[in-house]
């Protein structure tokens, strides 16, 4: 979704003679929606993951079509870098592997999102936000070091308390500490940072009760004790 409105903004930047709207929204794309959001959260199943698994494929393939559309959408801007880029990355069949310049613009995905979708991704990326803010402020009071030794409390408002409670699995890995607990609060919502459950994987590095429950893989949490196995 982030990337279709970035290629729509960065057409019609070029197509206006515009070329600071198309540099910010290429800048801005990689700083904000990547750099800060997505890519920091899908380090951990790139790095952790058995390599084969759904879940890491698709952020492959998700990076992938970010990149490849980056390249072409920033060659007019920074056209060495551009090519660069375009020489070492992988090919799809339609590509011309010879010169990002002689493939064009990329088109939009196809798909449509609804408002929901684009409302709770808003929701998620506020969420995290405010779980950033509470992390910070614990690292500063020295409770924490990193933020896979946390686990987040979050106090619900009545108004809000399904959404989390639907979103709390997922939360682990957006927010990026150990383990995150829903509850209803009074007024609106706080989050809350308390030390992580259980023992630190040593693979991983978050921390779990199932740390020392594989006689196999004492060390290592469940997660990663199915992901070593051949």
């Amino acid at each position: 979704m982030k990337l279709d409105k970035l290629i729509d903004d960065v057409k019609g930047g070029y197509e206006r003679y515009d070329f600071h709207i198309a540099f910010h929204a290429i800048h801005n794309f990689c700083v904000v929606d990547m750099s800060n959001f997505y890519l920091d959260i899908i380090k951990d199943r790139l790095y952790c993951e058995k390599e084969a698994s759904d879940l890491r494929r698709a952020a492959q393939t998700t990076m992938y079509r970010i990149l490849s559309a980056l390249a072409r959408l920033a060659a007019p801007i920074i056209s060495f870098t551009a090519e660069e880029i375009w020489q070492f990355m992988p090919h799809t069949s339609a590509d011309d592997k010879e010169s990002v310049f002689l493939n064009q613009m990329p088109e939009k995905s196809g798909i449509e999102f609804s408002a929901d979708f684009a409302d709770k991704w808003d929701f998620i990326y506020n969420t995290r936000l405010g779980a950033n803010k509470a992390l910070e402020e614990a690292r500063n009071a020295k409770t924490i070091g990193k933020s896979l030794e946390a686990k987040i409390i979050i106090k619900s408002s009545e108004a809000d308390f399904g959404r989390y409670a639907e979103l709390a699995d997922s939360l682990k890995d957006i927010l990026i500490v150990s383990g995150v607990e829903v509850v209803k609060g009074e007024g609106e919502t706080v989050f809350e940072v308390a030390k992580a459950d259980g023992e630190k994987c040593e693979r991983c590095w978050c921390y779990s009760c199932t740390v020392g429950k594989n006689s196999t893989h004492p060390t290592l949490c469940e997660r990663c004790a199915v992901a070593v196995e051949v």
